[in-house]
């Protein structure tokens, strides 16, 4: 050894010989977790990359040495034979050598020397090939370690893994002070859980399992699964096993099959596979968790659909914000309100037909449509006024606010065998079942809910049907809550848009050969849309092929009306040259007056083809306005609707939702009093989930 690095070598360890120089982090750090062990005996296996050394230090060192080996002209295998003989000289063999070199010796341990030698070889790029070599060596013949290797790689990275699960579990999967808080459950985001454990806490866990569930193959060709979810997932189920407090993500998997309405043997089969909690600790928790919102004093709206499914009945609890408490004297209003309107007679056909306001409106939100499918159309992606004020849409008429105040929250009671589909089903469910669910099942409670309450229930029209015929019967019965005057059913806006579709279906679908939806339907080969079906996705793929027919015909009018052959050619007419050209569309093409006006003409002028069109095209503009109208939370205008949806079911015969609308228009004019009308359209109509 030259004095210069003598000298470097007394300064740098001279005072910290017993330094622990291994690190098995950064050990691990320079292995490929994904290829651990693709050299399988006989291939050729490259030296690994020269990693950076530790220090300066460290590489010129061994740099020095490596420079005089090249200098000199005996071999280095002759070299490596003198050392071995000179160790036989001194009763040392090669493995007395390395054993008592790395910490194998008390003595070696505080030896200057071997701790600096020891140092530059843990810190050397080298490390890492002899390793490569002692797991697999180059040649066949030659006997290496891979066994012995194996058996220390289960052990060190077995506990490398163990770490990392640890702080997995109680970084990311642990129990907060109230798990079942609706903050605590509701502010899991199962990506970012994902990600915090792929990238900070566990990451080599998360790439062993990436490797064992994907070959190099498969990584390739797979475009479809995605691994994230299942590694997640299997990560959650060792953690939990390990301890049941690290059960964050597996409770609320538990609590959301429940919901589903998992039976209790699926149930136990996923709780044996450490998947969910058991059967009876959700539901139990159900039962705490609903019960404790109820009695927070808070506003409900509650919902449920009819079906038959066995083990199955299920409600949903909607709790509002406390600003949306109906007054203590709620019920004796609406009573008195409905006495007023009972007296007052029925109401005058003038007022099923709306206002004039209300009229204008729907006109304006009319010609708004029209003009946005010629702005969404791909000719105008790029047109230069399509910010312009004269294109802003009209505004809303009652718009419901939205932002973290006004967020509602949903709560599932539980599921019982009930047939909710007929109405003794029903009575037993709103009567008692579902009462003593929500905690008011006693008689005091059943008191205090007939004289001082009204609790809204939505779903669809048979619901309402299912719930307001036990009133008509109980009219005479002693007291108000056996009347069942406590609760005021309302209808979903979903199935009114749903039968809404279906009555257009109806009138328009004609035949194959001549004009109407059928020829559409097959022009763009949609396939089951010729006979309409409750269940399955014909409503979806109905209003999808709605819109498309819808976007075609007033795409057609917009180069009618404009008198050019592409709507290319309408990119250089200015903002008020469309609104023109709009005007005329809906004057002469879509307006009921334009309609009137065509039937009005002698039978040799009519055109049917242009009639039907036209009849159309103002059939369908309402119905997408009450699309949108839900979509954007504008209440006002699904009221200014109402008119329009009664005659479209008179016209289209559907009698029960001739009978719901008319009893909705009734009670807003007359037996609703303002603070129940207001609650009504502001929290029932829609719920806002997200905030």
């Amino acid at each position: 050894m030259n004095s210069d690095i003598d000298q470097e070598y007394h300064q740098a360890f001279y005072d910290d010989s017993d330094e622990d120089y291994w690190n098995y982090d950064d050990f691990m750090a320079g292995f490929d977790g994904l290829n651990l062990n693709n050299n399988l005996p006989g291939s050729s296996i490259p030296a690994p990359d020269p990693q950076p050394a530790a220090s300066s230090f460290y590489s010129g060192y061994t740099a020095s040495f490596r420079n005089s080996l090249a200098r000199d002209s005996m071999n280095l295998d002759t070299r490596v034979e003198n050392v071995l003989e000179y160790m036989r000289k001194q009763n040392l063999n090669l493995e007395i050598f390395m054993d008592a070199v790395f910490w194998g010796d008390p003595g070696c341990i505080r030896n200057h020397k071997i701790a600096h030698e020891r140092a530059v070889f843990m810190r050397s790029p080298m490390l890492l090939s002899v390793l490569d070599w002692w797991w697999c060596p180059p040649m066949k013949e030659m006997s290496g370690g891979g066994d012995v290797m194996k058996d220390f790689l289960v052990a060190r990275v077995g506990e490398c893994l163990v770490e990392e699960l640890e702080d997995v579990s109680s970084a990311e999967l642990q129990l907060s002070k109230d798990p079942l808080s609706a903050s605590s459950l509701t502010s899991v985001n199962f990506r970012d859980v994902g990600m915090h454990i792929q990238t900070k806490h566990a990451p080599k866990l998360w790439v062993l399992l990436q490797r064992l569930a994907w070959s190099p193959r498969k990584e390739k060709e797979n475009s479809q699964k995605n691994l994230f979810y299942i590694i997640l997932t299997v990560i959650t189920m060792l953690a939990y096993l390990r301890s049941h407090n690290s059960s964050r993500l597996t409770m609320l998997w538990s609590i959301f099959l429940k919901a589903c309405g998992l039976p209790a043997r699926a149930f136990d089969a996923l709780h044996a596979l450490g998947i969910t909690m058991s059967y009876k600790w959700t539901t139990n928790t159900l039962k705490q968790d609903t019960r404790a919102d109820v009695h927070s004093g808070r506003a409900l709206l509650g919902s449920h659909d009819n079906l038959n499914i066995p083990i199955a009945s299920g409600c949903t609890l909607y709790v509002f914000p406390k600003e949306a408490l109906l007054p203590p004297d709620i019920s004796a209003k609406t009573k008195a309100a409905r006495k007023a309107a009972a007296e007052a007679g029925p109401l005058p056909v003038q007022e099923l037909c709306g206002d004039v306001s209300a009229n204008q409106c729907i006109r304006m939100q009319a010609r708004h449509r029209i003009l946005h499918f010629l702005l969404e159309s791909p000719a105008f992606a790029d047109y230069r006024y399509a910010n312009d004020l004269l294109f802003n849409a009209p505004p809303p008429v009652d718009l419901l606010p939205c932002g973290p105040d006004h967020v509602v929250k949903q709560h599932i009671l539980e599921t019982i065998e009930v047939d909710e589909s007929s109405y003794e089903g029903t009575n037993q469910l709103m009567n008692r079942i579902w009462l003593e669910q929500m905690g008011w099942g006693s008689e005091e409670e059943k008191r205090c809910t007939g004289v001082e309450q009204i609790l809204v229930w939505a779903g669809d029209q048979l619901m309402v049907d299912r719930i307001r015929g036990p009133t008509c019967y109980r009219h005479d019965d002693p007291n108000s809550f056996v009347r069942m005057e406590w609760v005021e059913p309302v209808f979903g806006w979903f199935h009114v848009a749903m039968a809404f579709a279906n009555s257009l279906h109806v009138q328009y679908l004609r035949t194959s050969t001549g004009i109407g939806l059928w020829k559409a339907f097959e022009t763009l080969s949609r396939k089951g849309l010729l006979k309409q079906e409750t269940k399955g996705v014909f409503w979806h793929h109905l209003d999808e092929a709605l819109w498309h027919v819808s976007e075609a015909n007033f795409l057609a009018l917009w180069a009618e009306a404009g008198g050019v052959s592409t709507h290319a050619e309408l990119v250089s007419k200015t903002p008020e040259e469309l609104i023109v050209i709009l005007e005329t569309i809906y004057n002469k093409h879509v307006s009921h007056e334009a309609i009137a006006h065509l039937e009005n003409e002698v039978m040799e002028k009519q055109d049917e083809v242009k009639r039907q069109m036209m009849m159309m095209s103002a059939d369908l503009l309402p119905y997408f306005k009450l699309h949108e109208a839900i979509r954007l939370g504008d209440v006002g205008c699904i009221k200014d609707l109402l008119p329009t949806l009664l005659f479209r079911f008179i016209g289209s015969g559907n009698h029960k939702y001739v009978v719901e609308i008319l009893e909705l228009l009734h009670k807003l004019r007359r037996e609703w009093p303002k603070e129940l009308w207001t609650y009504i359209r502001r929290h029932c109509w829609l719920v806002n989930f997200t905030g």
